[in-house]
Formats: C-alpha cells, structure tokens, sequence
C-alpha cells in the first residue's frame, strides 16, 4: 500500500523582490508545506511548474503556470505567487488585487509570509491607485469602466492603473450613477455612490413594479359609503317586496272569503253545484299562504341586511366624531328600512 506524501508548496513572495539594490541577485521562492488535498493534481502540476520556472528567472512562464493554476483552483497560496510574478513582469494591479486576497484568506498563523506580502503589497500600491468605493443600497453591481468588479458592499479595494477611469453602480429598480476618478500612482481615495429609486415607469420597464402609494382617508370613506348605500337600497328592496306580497296575500285571502260566503248561501251542497267556484276558493287560500310567507321571508331578509348594514356602519365609523354616519333603522308595520344621515 502506498501513501500520499505531503506536497511541498512555494512562496513566491520572496525577499529578494523587497531588495532595495538593484540587480542583486535573485532569490527563488522558498518552499512550505500544505496539505496533499489543497488542490487538484493538474493545478499542483501547474503550481510546480511555476516554481521551477520562477528559480530559472523566467517570470512570464511562472506567471503563465501560476495563472493556469489559479484557474482550476482559486487557492490562496497560489493567489500569493501570482502576486508576486504580476510584479515582476510589470503588472501591479494585478499584483494589488491577489496579494490583498492572499492577505484576506490566508491563516493569521503564517506571520512571517505574511509580513512578506504586505511588503509586496505596498511596492504594487506605490504604482497604482487605491479607490475604496462605498455603496448604497447593498447589492449593486460596482463597474469599473463598463466592467464588474463585484456587488456591493466589495471586500477589497479596487485598484486603478494611473489614467482616468469610471467607477459606476447599478442595481434594478435605481438610477444607475457613476463618477469619473484621476488614478495616480500611489494614491489613496474614498468613492461614494448612493443610488436612487427610479421613477415607476422605468422601475417598471426594468422589471420591479411600481410601489403603490397607501389608501387614502378619502378611498377608505368612498368605500364604506357604498356599503352603507349598498345596504340601505338592499334593506328597501326587501321591505319593499315584504310589502308587495303582504297585499297579495291580503287580496288572495279576501278573494277566498267571498267565495266561501257565496257558497255558503247557496246550501250545504254549494261545492256540488257550483264546484268552479269551490276550486277557485281553494286557489285563493293556497295564494294567500304562499304569499304570505314570501313576504315574511322578504321581510326577514330585509331586516338582517339592515341590521348588518348598521352594525358595519357603527364598527366602520371614523374616530372624529364630526365624520360619523347615523345610520337608524326604520321599522313599520308594512315597511322595513333605513334612515342614514351624518357625514360621508
């Protein structure tokens, strides 16, 4: 059975990239040891291939390899070697932008790599600018010259090549906004952007729907008087139909009662002799029942809508007592309805 050994990494931040003399001779990253599981077999190639290429001297092809590395496994350690080859073939923005992630996720307890970093860090930083951008609302896509660095709020700064650049944000449902900046070497700047809400026609265009304003007091009173107006002419309608079938009723039964009396003073046999007339006094009695309980039931009906419509005005009324509605209830002995009065 055979066992992983440990991989032995390299730190390219090296000592000799911090010397103040020129032409000194160079010195080859050192090696550390990681885990055997820190990263792929093709991106440890990769990563060795950097290596033997930065002790030849050979900066662009340990950049090319440690960049090949980088992008099948984003690891800090390789981040720190990418910043230090970037340097060394004249690209200090990129070295600003993997030293700080190296120095954002790499373990506190690697002090002295660190130390070394943060040196490399500053030599990038004294040839490029340092924006630290603000943004507000969190999760607006920070752009720097049309390109996307990131959303807000962003974990490191954005470093600038020396020139004039656009940092902008921009988010669904704002006005997006952007500000030019003068990048010098070295220099150190704090950049603000607060977006605003677009107005409802472009939040719409850009998919967020427009926010509605709240009901107003004068919807809310539209509202309840058409209930109570809605409740009165019910409660009418209903008395009104109550009324109507009681006169029915009252004509079907007074019909029956006269022909009962017309058969009676005919005889005991008036049914027999006159037995149309006996078959229509039927009929007017079963009318008069049926109207009789149409209109009880109309007038029931009437009477529950009413009551509803004045429990809903009283529980529904405004607080100020000058914009209550007076709704009384009008009960009679033909009738059923509503008397409403007061401030709508």
């Amino acid at each position: 059975m055979t066992t992983k050994r440990p991989l032995l990494w390299t730190l390219s931040v090296a000592i000799t990239l911090l010397a103040p003399v020129a032409g000194a001779q160079q010195a080859t990253p050192r090696a550390e040891a990681q885990e055997s599981d820190a990263m792929t077999d093709k991106a440890r190639q990769l990563f060795e291939d950097g290596v033997k290429a930065a002790k030849a001297g050979k900066w662009d092809d340990a950049h090319a390899a440690f960049l090949a590395a980088w992008a099948i496994k984003p690891h800090y350690q390789i981040a720190s070697n990418l910043g230090v080859t970037s340097l060394r073939v004249g690209k200090p923005r990129e070295a600003a932008e993997y030293l700080t992630l190296y120095l954002r996720e790499a373990p506190a307890t690697k002090v002295q790599e660190r130390q070394r970093a943060e040196a490399s860090l500053q030599e990038a930083r004294a040839q490029i600018a340092t924006v630290t951008v603000r943004v507000a609302p969190d999760g607006a896509e920070v752009t720097v010259d049309g390109k996307s660095v990131g959303q807000a709020p962003l974990a490191d700064p954005v470093f600038l090549d020396p020139g004039r650049h656009e940092i902008g944000a921009k988010l669904d449902g704002y006005v997006p906004e952007a500000q030019p900046v003068a990048a010098m070497a070295g220099g150190t700047e704090e950049l603000v952007l607060e977006l605003k809400r677009a107005p409802a026609l472009d939040a719409a265009r850009a998919g967020a729907g427009p926010e509605l304003p709240p009901a107003s007091e004068g919807s809310r009173d539209g509202g309840r008087t058409a209930v109570l107006v809605g409740g009165g002419i019910a409660t009418g309608v209903g008395a009104a139909a109550g009324v109507l079938f009681t006169v029915l009723a009252n004509n079907r039964a007074g019909e029956a009662d006269r022909l009962k009396s017309s058969l009676t003073a005919s005889g005991r046999n008036g049914c027999s002799n006159r037995p149309a007339d006996c078959t229509q006094q039927s009929e007017a009695l079963d009318q008069s029942a049926l109207y009789s309980n149409v209109a009880f039931w109309s007038f029931v009906g009437a009477g529950t809508v009413g009551l509803g419509t004045v429990l809903y005005g009283v529980m529904s009324g405004p607080s100020e007592p000058e914009a209550r509605v007076r709704v009384t209830p009008t009960v009679g002995i033909n009738d059923v309805g509503l008397s409403v009065g007061g401030a709508f």
